[in-house]
């Protein structure tokens, strides 16, 4: 388990704010996102960790360690999933969007310096990152511009942290002239969604699958 001392870490704002006006000019430079995350929040990590194990279920979750990376990579078993399940609404969104269900794990990797999964917080780091596109999933927020923005306010009603407020408040400022004005009210009402969810990162994903969206979103309390 990682000896980082947590809450320690000095916030870096200059380094956060220039790689948020990169990210914000061109949202595909996703590693843009990792370096702010690294400039304002470095022992995210360690925190993470520490919310999951003190609830039991996500101790349980820790001690059995469930492999949530190969459970999105196997499409076979995913496209054997009953219509309409949460595993079958993943599949249609990485298609839609081609995604690699893998990309943003390689990124966090090299972010960390090439520092392969492992145990306590790095197996959170891997997980809290593939969980991203399931958030996609069970909030509707589509892989563009618009829903990134979305789901950046949903997170920080989440998760909180630093980053993800620079990040949701740059977003938002990229977005409102081509929004207008009312987008402003979408984002408030993601951070809600976002506040009022269960918590995510113990959340046993490879299970829920096979289930029915609509049953996971009720489980996780997230609107619809």
């Amino acid at each position: 388990m990682s000896t980082t001392t947590v809450g320690t870490a000095r916030p870096d704002w200059k380094r956060a704010r220039a790689a948020a006006r990169i990210l914000r000019e061109d949202p595909d430079r996703t590693e843009k996102a990792f370096e702010v995350i690294q400039a304002l929040d470095p022992d995210r990590n360690d925190r993470g960790f520490a919310r999951v194990v003190a609830r039991p279920e996500g101790r349980a979750l820790y001690a059995r360690r469930p492999d949530l990376m190969a459970a999105l990579q196997d499409r076979s078993a995913l496209e054997g999933l009953p219509e309409g399940s949460f595993g079958r609404a993943f599949l249609a969104h990485i298609d839609r969007f081609r995604l690699s269900p893998t990309k943003l794990v390689e990124l966090g990797r090299q972010a960390r310096g090439g520092q392969p999964p492992g145990d306590g917080p790095a197996w959170f780091a891997e997980r809290h990152i593939l969980i991203h596109d399931l958030r996609h999933v069970l909030t509707g927020y589509a892989a563009d511009p618009r829903g990134e923005t979305l789901l950046l306010w949903f997170s920080h009603g989440h998760d909180g942290g630093r980053s993800n407020r620079l990040l949701m408040v740059s977003s938002l400022f990229g977005r409102l002239r081509g929004e207008g004005p009312l987008f402003v009210l979408a984002c408030l009402r993601a951070w809600l969604r976002g506040r009022f969810a269960r918590r995510l990162e113990v959340q046993p994903f490879e299970d829920l699958l096979p289930l029915p969206l609509a049953e996971v979103r009720r489980r996780l309390r997230i609107a619809p």
